[in-house]
């Protein structure tokens, strides 16, 4: 498990101690309140349609009122891995993990809730190193759907490191477009909104401003997406590179034949009376010693081969000793297969 930057360590303070702490761990799920850790309710594998116990429970621990929800995950249901991007893409950081989720990890991004956290930048290099956590979204559905107009509020999500509790992650933000679930400040929100749209009216501002705001607001998405398209082009073109970099190498492969090939082609051709001792190929270049009755023999045999060119003694032959064989020593150019 990933250990926590600076000033990311878990403290209680600042959190509601009128709360329950929910711990999710290998398919289990238990409610405990919070203050003295008395378990109020434990279960196996809650699917998203099969939740009515966990929404009892919500609604059964808020009837004198609204309390705070802590989600505690084990970090058996969490997947971690760290990756480095460039820089520039730091302000569209979540769009483009989004865009990658299915390269960095084996999930889908609409499989799953993710967070990020950057810890460290490469100033020289221009990348900033990033901590990716995700976790399937069929782990925390059944919460979401159990939350939803239950009077619970989620404060806080924590993966724990049960091994090691120092290496936990605190306040993880997975559920980014649930921020204010079982909320207050949801009807607020709504109630906020409706004013504003009053106010408009009333102060007699026209359509033609409310589009121009519109306009500028997604203009300036709009850029905002242009620089993370360009970023993933120019991700994409280093990608052909490399693509083309491998294919160069097998196909230098392709062209040059194998140790065994040659070994099989050699033990065909020459003849009972001579013995090979080394044989060695490098850079296209096969060298051969050993001995032989009839060296001079060996040249024009190895020569009726069209997998050789420029074929040679590559130093004087000698008599071995009074086994009366000659040591030879030829070299020979291997041919390209596509010539």
């Amino acid at each position: 498990m990933s250990l926590l930057l600076p000033g990311e360590k878990h403290s209680s303070h600042g959190r509601n101690k009128e709360s329950l702490l929910l711990k999710i761990a290998r398919d289990e799920y238990q409610v405990l309140n919070s203050g003295d850790e008395e378990l109020l309710y434990t279960k196996q594998a809650i699917s998203t349609n099969g939740s009515e116990q966990l929404v009892n429970i919500f609604k059964e621990t808020t009837k004198n009122g609204d309390l705070a929800l802590d989600i505690h995950i084990n970090e058996s249901e969490v997947l971690t891995r760290r990756i480095s991007l460039p820089a520039s893409t730091e302000e569209n950081l979540y769009e483009v993990i989004q865009y990658e989720m299915d390269r960095y990890t084996p999930f889908n991004k609409d499989d799953v809730y993710c967070d990020f956290r950057i810890e460290d930048r490469d100033k020289e290099k221009e990348l900033i190193k990033v901590l990716l956590i995700v976790v399937r979204k069929e782990v925390l559905n059944p919460v979401i759907d159990s939350i939803e107009n239950s009077g619970i509020h989620l404060q806080a999500i924590d993966v724990i490191d049960s091994q090691d509790p120092e290496n936990s992650l605190h306040n993880v933000k997975l559920l980014r477009s649930y921020s204010d679930l079982g909320n207050s400040k949801k009807t607020s929100t709504k109630w906020l909104a409706a004013v504003a749209v009053a106010l408009l009216f009333l102060t007699g501002i026209t359509p033609l401003v409310i589009n121009y705001i519109h306009i500028s607001k997604l203009s300036s998405e709009l850029e905002g997406l242009e620089k993370t398209v360009q970023k993933v082009k120019q991700l994409q073109s280093e990608y052909s590179k490399m693509q083309n970099q491998v294919g160069y190498l097998v196909d230098i492969k392709q062209r040059n034949p194998s140790i065994i090939e040659l070994l099989n082609l050699l033990t065909q051709a020459i003849p009972d009376h001579t013995h090979v001792q080394r044989l060695s190929l490098e850079g296209g270049l096969l060298s051969i010693q050993g001995l032989s009755a009839s060296a001079s023999e060996l040249i024009p045999i190895i020569d009726k081969s069209d997998m050789f060119d420029d074929i040679r003694f590559a130093a004087p032959v000698t008599q071995s000793g009074a086994d009366g064989l000659e040591r030879y020593s030829i070299t020979a150019q291997i041919k390209s297969s596509l010539e």
